[in-house]
């Protein structure tokens, strides 16, 4: 082990036992080092990495403070590897929201109080009719914020807050904008509100699920640009919306001094009469023969 991560481990163990609460002044470098039994050097690379995850807070002038040590304040360090990863870890990403939203959103439908109803219904009420990508962006992370906290529990409403970057978060409304679904989008929020407002847990985890589903596919989507144009068709829309013929062109006018000329008109056939039957003549009389004439 690192002689920084051992003074790290340290001072965790003296969190950890007690000896360091929340908003305790660290004791003097040299007296910390040499309680620690370990050099100044390493006392301070330590210090600077527990400020960065926001466990202490070093105040120049005044001294070393543990911080307050509340999940969300923690959980800000989640937050800054989501913005760094959220381009490459966008699915895995999404998909621990697909677990952990729904579970949320069934605690709050629970334990949600007037108050907190009123809260999402103002940030509802707040969206503007014409609202960009970054105000859409805006309102999505207090909405979902706000059933995070309203489960009651702080670590996993500090996680969700965290989970999804801000690029993140702008690029799938930008997508939704794209796309004309902003009010079908806004409409899913509306819903789960509704089953909030009956404390339908079960309703509330599901139309929570599905609202994260939607929003992984719209983060799925191609950009605009990306998608090739569709093939206007041969007609024009005339403003109120009656589907136009492309005009024709007329034929060249004939001169009135040259004949038209006209089909002829196709004669019927003369009818034949029909051919009367011939008499047949009759055949003549037999003579005697003169054996039998008298002598």
């Amino acid at each position: 082990m690192a002689v920084t991560d051992e003074a790290i481990t340290k001072i965790k163990e003296m969190l950890i036992s007690g000896q360091l609460k929340a908003g305790d002044r660290l004791p003097p470098e040299n007296e910390l080092s040499d309680q620690l039994g370990l050099s100044r050097s390493s006392l301070r690379e330590a210090v600077k990495a527990l400020e960065l995850i926001r466990v202490l807070d070093v105040r120049r002038g005044d001294g070393t403070y543990v911080t307050s040590l509340e999940p969300g304040l923690l959980t800000e360090t989640m937050g800054f590897m989501v913005e760094i990863h959220q381009e490459s870890s966008a699915p895995e990403l999404m998909e621990v929201r697909r677990i952990l939203e729904p579970g949320a959103a069934a605690h709050a439908a629970a334990r949600i109080n007037a108050r907190g109803l009123a809260a999402l219904r103002t940030c509802l009420d707040s969206v503007p009719p014409q609202a960009t990508a970054a105000q859409l962006a805006a309102h999505d992370f207090a909405f979902h914020s706000l059933i995070a906290r309203a489960s009651g529990n702080p670590y996993l409403a500090g996680m969700l807050d965290s989970l999804t970057g801000s690029a993140l978060r702008l690029r799938t409304w930008q997508r939704i904008v794209e796309a004309g679904a902003v009010t079908a989008i806004l409409g899913e929020h509306s819903a789960i509100l509704e089953a909030l407002t009956l404390g339908d847990a079960d309703l509330a985890r599901s139309l929570m699920t599905v609202h994260v589903a939607s929003a992984e596919r719209w983060l799925r989507r191609p950009p605009a640009q990306a998608v090739p144009p569709v093939q206007t068709p041969a007609f024009t829309f005339a403003p109120a919306g009656r589907v136009e013929p492309v005009p024709v062109p007329d034929p060249e006018p004939v001169s009135e001094w040259e004949p038209v000329s006209r089909p002829k008109p196709v004669s019927e056939p003369k009818p034949v009469p029909a051919s009367e039957p011939k008499p047949v003549p009759a055949s003549p009389a037999p003579q005697p023969s003169p054996a039998a004439q008298p002598s």
